[in-house]
């Protein structure tokens, strides 16, 4: 193993040697494979949405989109809006004006639901009468009374369009739920033009001519359909008018804008950092631009694939950018130490590349492959924007490396280098050196404290872990005072909630759903929900088909409130629904199909943290086994389940990661150091820090999220690098000297400022999401920059004082 380490060093070092002689050839082919990839660039696409979690063969999103494609997109933007009087003339005049606006001007709409147009049923002598609530516009006091009595008083309207003290009312907002196809914008053309036949592929009729899958809204859909009807807010918000727009539409919308505005500040800010602390350690410009030509290339390249892939970055692999920035730099931070040094030292530069090469480039290959090893643990994980994440950072940092070993030797090959820089100046040692040393006296001289104190810090954050609790709150990923923040919660406080969960009720045969003994099981099941509350949830109604066949009965029967209920005929039922059937309204499509054999409840509830709707759906299961089970089959659907899912899959995809990335990285370490010894005590300080950001993070109450996950699996595959770094110098100098303490003092002062270095950048390029406005960023910033740090520690102290017991009789 050590005679394949010697040799694999000595391809590194003629490599560097080929490549100084051929650069402008190395070069074309590097921008070649630049130019392809990051001509994909411009069609780049951003998908934050509910559905952007899920895998799209995922058989949970497969289910909702079947929901979708049935009743329609459950997903609503709610304008809430509290007047001094709901039912005050002039304020309904606005409503009416609000709504129309709405209903004229707002793209890929569904439907606008208000008091405005709402159904409204009345029996007059036996007939079943069904109007908009306001078909006949009140004007006179009394006709005001009763429109508010009769909203009031009506059980379906409650906490759907009015709030229960008739304070606030709320205006529905839908869109489709798909993109217009082929098929239908055929069909609006031939409406327009004719009914002309279009000419079929010879041997093809209409009738066969296969069917176009159907597409759900694009972001840049629902970004114009929230847009449109935030401007139409804007347009009629007052003081006697004001409206709060919430929904999880408006969510998916503010969280792309916020991806939109602070990707590119990462980026910048990144940049900018990295120049100047490179700047500040090779104080010349050749040591500022290389590396980061070198590593902004690789990142073209790397987004590239996104688009050429037909991937859409998400609100999690927005970090990938400022991530590969930082990790680039640190894999040219440790190349160019070592050239600068050889060149000042010998005035060299073919040699000078050769050694550098020869020196780092093993190195830095395995810390490259360790911080692949830990991204690639991503990929399993059902979360689909995590996994994407795997994939992509661990191809990012193969080009990152790849770009730093190949085109970074070629562009120092074709720079000239004044003769000030290649005088040899006299080794002093600068103030880092002193400090890194000191660390490693102390660490050789005093292992056991240096252990137990890691052990005690070990203790501590383990009963900080043990405080952690999983989340998926999107809502709350926002600024605390953004405005969808506190319209959810006003939304929360007095509609009970724009959360839905859809269960979808299937039995066999035609008209199914219109058996007595089906509705009675329907309306239990409604009561049922109604009383059920969880923590902070609180369901604020349950809704079916069986209301509107109540309420069909009662205006029947003189608008008796003893009649409100389900008839136990079925004959009756089936009348009953004819007639609303034949009332010119289609409101039963989103309540049943059209065979009657399928029936929707829609459970509407507080929006809270989906860890919360766990325990919900826990309590509910019961009961809808028992309902529904049998003979009976259903499907839990909609925005909460999908939620629920999501946690799941979080809590299911951090052991999968951490499993993976741990035992791959210990791996390559075993193979580097060539010892299975040296290998599985060189992990010890790189699970440490691990432990340490995970008990930060249960101290300050940050929750793991589909964000916040993420930190082990990358942290742990940075903080190896330093360990590679340190573990490959160490045991070189130890086979030269066969002495600890010396190994330790040579290893700090040759490769220390490099692991100084890379450690302040890498810290540095997650600090930089401390900036963002978003929380579930800066929580994710702070703790994998802090992990870095104390990853940077453990390769100084605690494994100095390993190393020492484990040779203690090597050396003094």
């Amino acid at each position: 193993m050590k005679e394949a380490i010697r040799r694999t060093e000595a391809a590194f070092e003629n490599s560097g040697y080929w490549i100084h002689d051929h650069p402008k050839r190395v070069i074309m082919m590097m921008l070649l494979i630049v130019v392809f990839l990051a001509s994909h660039l411009p069609s780049i696409q951003f998908d934050t949405s509910t559905e952007s979690f899920f895998e799209k063969d995922d058989p949970t999103l497969l289910e909702y989109d079947a929901f979708r494609e049935q009743f329609g997109r459950d997903e609503i933007v709610l304008a809430l809006i509290h007047p001094k009087d709901v039912f005050d003339i002039n304020f309904l005049e606005k409503l009416k004006t609000f709504h129309e606006e709405l209903e004229e001007t707002v793209p890929h709409l569904d439907e606008v639901r208000s008091l405005v147009n709402v159904t409204s049923m009345r029996g007059e002598e036996g007939e079943l009468i069904i109007e908009e609530l306001m078909e006949d516009w009140p004007e006179t006091e009394e006709e005001i009374a009763q429109l508010r009595k009769r909203v009031l008083d009506n059980k379906f309207y409650r906490n759907f369009l009015v709030s229960e003290d008739g304070l606030y009312t709320a205006v529905m907002i839908r869109s489709n739920a798909f993109a217009e196809s082929i098929q239908e914008e055929a069909l609006d053309a031939m409406l327009e033009g004719g009914f002309e036949e279009e000419e079929q592929p010879s041997g093809t009729s209409a009738s066969e001519a296969p069917e176009e899958p159907l597409q759900r809204l694009s972001e840049e859909q629902n970004t114009e359909f929230v847009g449109a009807i935030k401007q139409v807010a804007a347009n009629h918000r007052t003081l006697d008018f004001p409206i709060d727009l919430g929904g999880s539409p408006v969510m998916v919308s503010d969280l792309k804008q916020k991806m939109i505005e602070e990707m590119p500040k990462f980026v910048i800010s990144s940049i900018l950092m990295i120049a100047f602390l490179l700047s500040l350690l090779f104080r010349r410009i050749s040591g500022v631009i290389l590396p980061l030509l070198t590593v902004v290339l690789s990142l073209f390249s790397t987004i590239g694939l996104f688009s050429m892939t037909g991937t859409k970055l998400t609100i999690i692999s927005q970090i990938l950018p400022s991530f590969l920035l930082a990790v680039g730099v640190g894999y040219s931070v440790h190349l160019l130490v070592i050239f600068y040094r050889h060149l000042r030292d010998q005035g060299n530069k073919r040699e000078a590349i050769g050694y550098a090469l020869g020196h780092s480039g093993l190195a830095i290959l395995i810390t490259s492959l360790t911080t692949a090893g830990g991204l690639l643990s991503f990929s399993p994980v059902k979360v689909a924007p995590v996994s994407d994440l795997g994939i992509f950072g661990t191809a990012g940092v193969l080009i990152c490396v790849s770009f730093t070993l190949i085109l970074l030797p070629a562009l120092l090959a074709l720079i000239p280098f004044s003769s000030d820089s290649k005088k040899k100046t006299p080794n002093q040692k600068n103030p880092a050196d002193r400090i890194l040393k000191s660390c490693g006296d102390f660490a050789v001289s005093r292992p056991w404290f240096v252990i137990a104190v890691s052990l005690g810090i070990a203790l501590i954050s383990s009963i900080g872990a043990a405080q952690l609790r999983f989340s998926h709150d999107p809502i709350k990923w926002l600024p605390d005072g953004h405005s969808l923040r506190s319209a959810n919660q006003a939304i929360n406080d007095h509609m009970k909630g724009s959360a839905n969960l859809e269960l979808v009720v299937r039995r066999e045969g035609e008209n199914a759903v219109k058996d007595p003994e089906f509705m009675n099981r329907l309306e239990e099941f409604n009561q049922f929900a109604e009383t059920q509350t969880y923590k902070d949830i609180l369901i604020g109604k349950s809704s079916s088909i069986v209301d509107t066949v109540k309420e069909i009965n009662q205006v029947l029967n003189e608008d008796q409130e003893e009649y409100y209920r389900v008839p136990q005929d079925r004959e009756l039922i089936a009348q009953e629904l004819l007639l609303f059937e034949n009332g010119g309204t289609d409101d039963l499509e989103n309540l049943v199909d059209t065979p009657f054999s399928q029936s929707r409840i829609t459970l509407k509830s507080t929006w809270v943290d989906a860890n919360q709707f766990v325990g919900l759906l826990e309590q509910l299961e019961p009961k809808v086994d028992q309902l529904f089970g049998g003979e009976i089959s259903f499907t839990l659907t909609g925005l909460i389940p999908m939620m629920v899912k999501t946690i799941t899959f979080v809590m299911e995809g951090m052991m999968i990661s951490y499993l993976i990335a741990g035992f791959v990285i210990t791996l390559l370490m075993i193979v580097l150091l060539a010892s299975l010894k040296l290998g599985l005590w060189s992990m010890i300080p790189n699970f440490l820090p691990i432990l340490v950001g995970l008990g930060v993070m249960g101290m300050l109450g940050l929750p793991l999220d589909a964000m916040s996950i993420l930190v082990g699996s990358i942290a742990i595959g940075l903080a190896v690098d330093d360990t590679v770094h340190f573990m490959h110098n160490f045991r070189r100098y130890h086979l030269i000297h066969g002495d600890v303490r010396l190994a330790v003092e040579k290893t700090l002062t040759s490769t220390g400022r490099a692991l100084l270095l890379t450690t302040i950048v890498l810290s540095s390029g997650f600090f930089i999401f401390t900036i963002s406005t978003m929380n579930n960023l800066i929580s994710f910033g702070l703790i994998t920059g802090l992990t870095i740090i104390v990853a940077l520690l453990g390769d100084l102290l605690l494994a100095p004082a390993l190393m020492t017991l484990i040779y203690r009789n090597h050396g003094s």
